[in-house]
């Protein structure tokens, strides 16, 4: 005899519960090292935060940004009430060793520098032709051996021993392109001036040349990294380095490009873009930080913000800022949706008679990377993005910033100027009021 079993009606609170559940676990899908996808939105990773934040700052931080880097584990708790998944990269030099007078957090508490310890171990600097160490013109850090086995056993470990003390995502190495070394190392080791790191074998590296020792020590604590759950996130700069064939894409868990798009060549534009779709399309992680010379540079900001629309994949995310990395601005809040293609195949493939172009759900995106004024037209009337405000956030968790709307069909396009549209115009909304 079939049983028969008497139907549950459950409020409609509990499926809404399920369904919110369902949705944000979708929503916020994450990589194996908790960086978050950020196909559907402008996703910001902040430079290193103040140290002294009131409690409506650190709310607004950790509910505006998706991570931070540099900081000692009483303020990434403090975030992380707010926000269980805020990302923490830890900062470290890549190929060089931090002056005494340099500290970094060497414990996820406390800022130091192993120097004493470092300093002992002669052979594992590198040396000139004299036997001298090399220091960088620019901040007097220490050029490292990298290829010097014992060295680069101690760099894991130490640097691995950091990352969990400090319960870090990953650690962004600093200075780490050997493009870096005629303009910080050849005045003392004129040995490495011009294209040398790329070019000329060395016999302290067992007979390879700078560019391709990087890639083997990269490759090694990233492997290493890697099997302990973090990334490595090696600063390559914006990649305009014509000659510097260095295999950054594939040596590392992603890249950290400081400069990025900052450039008014053409030439340079097109290289950078088109290495740095080597890391997009391998899902890579990468984090674009310009710098601003003023909070009011619309100009600026928005042709930022149009060439990481343009190019951005699963993993992409942005920064730039003028004072304070404590800052909002109004444009990271336009809504465009998803890309119409996820993955770009060529940066020529988005270029149409100068001026590049990408689709997205609700609007597009255009970069002019020409030194003339390029003509964009439409079959029908859309809405160019005009920010207005935006900067520092203030002690109470608020920057005053909003997005205003020009109706239009048609316009000229200045030289390096990006250009964002929306087919609907969206609810104007004050900036960050909270």
């Amino acid at each position: 005899m079939e049983k028969k079993f008497k139907r549950i009606r459950l409020p409609l609170f509990f499926y809404l519960l399920i369904f919110c559940f369902v949705f944000l676990s979708l929503s916020y899908a994450r990589n194996k090292f908790g960086f978050p996808e950020a196909v559907d939105y402008i996703a910001i990773i902040a430079d290193q935060l103040p140290s002294l934040m009131t409690n409506p700052q650190l709310r607004f931080a950790a509910t505006h940004y998706i991570g931070s880097q540099k900081l000692t584990l009483d303020i990434s708790k403090r975030l992380r009430r707010y926000n269980p998944n805020f990302i923490v990269l830890h900062y470290h030099l890549a190929i060089w060793q931090q002056q005494p007078a340099h500290k970094f957090i060497i414990d996820g508490r406390h800022w130091g520098n192993d120097w004493p310890f470092v300093s002992k171990h002669e052979n594992w600097f590198w040396h000139n032709e004299k036997g001298l160490r090399i220091r960088s013109r620019i901040d007097g850090k220490y050029l490292m051996n990298i290829a010097n086995l014992d060295f680069r056993k101690y760099w894991k470990r130490s640097i691995a021993r950091q990352l969990l003390a400090g319960e870090y995502q990953g650690v962004f190495l600093d200075s780490a392109s050997p493009a870096l070394l005629p303009w910080e190392a050849a005045h003392a080791d004129p040995r490495l001036a011009h294209t040398a790191a790329c070019n000329r074998p060395f016999k302290e590296l067992g007979g390879l040349t700078w560019c391709k020792a990087y890639e083997i020590f990269m490759k090694d604590l990233t492997s290493f990294l890697e099997s302990l759950g973090f990334a490595t996130l090696p600063n390559v700069g914006a990649l305009f380095t014509s000659w510097d064939e260095t295999d950054y894409y594939t040596s590392a868990s992603g890249a950290f490009m400081e400069g990025a798009f900052d450039t008014q060549s053409t030439a340079d534009w097109l290289l950078a873009m088109k290495r740095t779709l080597r890391f997009i399309k391998n899902d890579k992680i990468v984090i674009f930080q310009s710098y601003l010379n003023k909070d009011s540079d619309y100009k600026k900001r928005l042709y930022l913000l149009a060439c990481y629309l343009l190019i951005k994949g699963k993993y992409s995310y942005l920064n730039y800022f003028h004072k304070t990395p404590l800052s909002w601005y109004p444009e990271w809040e336009i809504d465009l949706g998803s890309p119409e293609k996820l993955r770009i195949d060529s940066i020529k493939s988005l270029e149409k008679k100068g001026l590049y172009r990408r689709l997205y759900e609700k609007g597009e995106v255009f970069v002019n990377a020409s030194s003339r004024y390029q003509k964009v037209e439409f079959k029908k009337d859309v809405y160019k993005v005009l920010p207005e405000g935006g900067g520092p956030v203030n002690k109470k968790g608020v920057v005053f910033g909003k997005l205003k709307y020009q109706k239009m069909n048609h316009l000229k396009l200045g030289p390096w100027e990006g250009l964002i549209v929306l087919y609907k115009m969206p609810e104007e909304k004050e900036g960050n009021d909270e």
